[in-house]
């Protein structure tokens, strides 16, 4: 029987809307995070870790505003003191947002009918998450905490239903991968960064009118008819961060100048990249289906809610990493 911590209804503000190159919400890696500042911080004597994570996002709302005349929104930032000479100081764009969420996070280290350790859990966190932070934001309140176990799949299901409205955030690298081999059947040239724009752009692409169409107007020619691209996959996809890749070889303990640790091996990493989709709780039919865990494959360490897969790069891929 598995256990599970639902946090329902956390609010947060001031989080960090911007992970890597995409902006609009958290990256995964801030809630599998928090997920382990709550298990290092639980009392030893409890012997209780917490694992994957799952993300239902109910309200989120973005710092930012149009500019004035015309032009893209542009984050709302806030102006810092002056400096100690009376200077204005420089304006560092932040972006932030607020946010509502709720969590799903596995227990480890709780038996079946083990009431006394889940309300001692559940007491615990009530201390912990007040001077916690979440996605670099202060969070305001949780609506509450407590340990639930699902014998049958159906309570789980109910569970999930019970957190609505909402939507749930479900791995879909396997989207990613695909479009990625049709999109180099027809471009050879094509990139991984190419399919993974596919998936957040609006395309538009021109046909030229000919002079003898269908139309046989005169006027048309050197005119174009523009029609809408459809993305490789239907539904509300999006682009996110899902982890690191390193770009370097794992460097011995004290080898690197000005580590935060040199008591562990270094090694440098980028970003990496994924799909993502937004899906209403009622739609999913398995619960580990929607948990996010960190997952290592040399040099990969990503989060996933399924299996790892073998992953080739073109060898003259640099910068920031794709993942599938």
């Amino acid at each position: 029987m598995s256990h599970y911590l639902i946090l329902r209804r956390i609010r947060v503000q001031n989080a960090n809307a911007i992970s890597g190159l995409t902006y609009g919400f958290p990256g995964i890696t801030n809630f599998l995070g928090f997920a382990h500042a709550l298990s290092r911080k639980l009392p030893d004597s409890l012997e209780v870790s917490l694992g994957g994570v799952g993300v239902i996002c109910h309200q989120h709302e973005v710092h930012a505003r149009p500019p004035k005349g015309w032009g893209d929104v542009v984050f709302a930032l806030t102006r810092p003191p002056l400096t100690k000479e009376g200077n204005t100081a420089p304006i560092i764009e932040e972006g932030r947002m607020s946010m509502e969420v709720s969590l799903i996070i596995e227990c480890h280290g709780i038996t079946c009918g083990d009431e006394y350790t889940s309300k001692a859990v559940e007491q615990a966190l009530a201390e912990i998450w007040p001077r916690l932070r979440l996605a670099g934001g202060q969070i305001i309140d949780i609506r509450s905490a407590q340990i639930k176990d699902f014998s049958e799949p159906q309570d789980s299901l109910r569970m999930l239903r019970s957190l609505l409205p909402g939507f749930v955030l479900v791995d879909r690298s396997e989207y990613l991968q695909e479009h990625y081999q049709n999109l180099k059947a027809t471009q050879a040239d094509a990139t991984l960064m190419d399919a993974w724009l596919d998936f957040s752009s609006l395309k538009f692409k021109a046909t030229k009118i000919e002079k003898n169409d269908e139309t046989g107007n005169e006027k048309n020619k050197g005119k174009a008819r523009w029609s809408y691209q459809a993305k490789p996959k239907s539904g509300y996809l999006v682009p996110m961060t899902c982890g690191y890749r390193a770009i370097s070889e794992v460097f011995p303990p004290g080898k690197v100048d000005k580590v935060r640790d040199t008591e562990v091996p270094v090694a440098f990493a980028e970003a990496a990249y994924s799909v993502g989709e937004w899906l209403s709780p009622h739609r999913i039919t398995n619960l580990e289906d929607i948990l996010w865990q960190y997952r290592f494959q040399a040099p990969w360490y990503v989060a996933k809610s399924k299996p790892f897969k073998d992953i080739e790069l073109p060898k003259e891929s640099s910068g920031n990493a794709i993942e599938y």
